[in-house]
Order: C-alpha cells, then sequence, then structure tokens
C-alpha cells in the first residue's frame, strides 16, 4: 500500500483535492454569510452572536486553508487546520444528526437544495465524506512517510 502512494504521490492528490474542495466550499459562504449564518445556526450550540462571528471568518479560514494546500506554502499548518475543523465538522453534524436535527448542514451551498429529499440522509453522507477528507489530510500531514524519508 505504501509502494501504492508512494507511485502514484498520494499526498499530492489528497492536497490538491482539498485544497480545491476547501476553496470551493469557501465560496458560497464568502458570497452569503447571512444565509451561512442561519445554517450554523440550525445547529443549536452557539449564541447567533457566536454564530454571526463564524460565518464572517470561517469561509475566509476555508479559503487561504485550500490556497494553502494547492500551493503548498504553510503546508504542515494547512494540514494540522484542515484536521482540526473536519474533526470539528464531523462532530458538529453527528451530534446534530443524534439529536433528532434534520438540516441543510451549509458545508458547500448556503440555501437548500431542493432536490434533497432527506436531509437525514444528507447529513450522513456529509459524516462520511468529512471522513474520507480527514484520511486525506491525515495522508497530506504525514506526507514524509509516503516519500520514504523523515
Amino acid at each position: 500500500m505504501i509502494e501504492f502512494m508512494k507511485k502514484y504521490n498520494v499526498p499530492l492528490l489528497a492536497r490538491f483535492i482539498l485544497g480545491a474542495v476547501f476553496i470551493y466550499a469557501s465560496l458560497d459562504k464568502i458570497a452569503d454569510p447571512i444565509a451561512f449564518s442561519d445554517n450554523i445556526d440550525n445547529y443549536h450550540i452557539s449564541p447567533i452572536s457566536i454564530n454571526n462571528l463564524a460565518a464572517l471568518i470561517l469561509p475566509w479560514v476555508e479559503l487561504i486553508i485550500g490556497l494553502s494546500l494547492i500551493t503548498g506554502v504553510f503546508l504542515d499548518g494547512a494540514s494540522i487546520l484542515t484536521i482540526g475543523l473536519l474533526v470539528f465538522f464531523i462532530f458538529i453534524i453527528t451530534q446534530a444528526y443524534m439529536r433528532g436535527i434534520s438540516l441543510n448542514c451549509g458545508c458547500f451551498k448556503t440555501g437548500a437544495d431542493p432536490g434533497l429529499g432527506d436531509l437525514k440522509q444528507e447529513m450522513l453522507w456529509r459524516i462520511f465524506e468529512d471522513i474520507l477528507f480527514l484520511g486525506l489530510a491525515i495522508i497530506v500531514y504525514f506526507r514524509q512517510a509516503f516519500r520514504g524519508t523523515k
């Protein structure tokens, strides 16, 4: 498995995938922070003032992380922040799901997709997706192990 990852430079591929995902995720939130704040409020875990502040800051952090992952600038910091954010995202979506809250997670689009029939199923998909992204982020962080040198 390690040889496969070395041969196909999986850490570099993981960087580009995560970078693109984080940039894409940030764009709609930057364009409409009010809708993103409403999405955050749907989780019922923080007061509205915190939600508003998070809606203004988090999308820019995501954009900077995405750019950093793609360019390789401050890569260790970006990968650590990526891991931290993904663990947090997995936690907040899971806690909402376990509490019976059906919601549009606000991960990529701030508005609800009218084509979504079952928000609970969408939440489970987002949890699974974030776990996969977390695996990629861990590969990026430990990328030196796939080069054979430390």
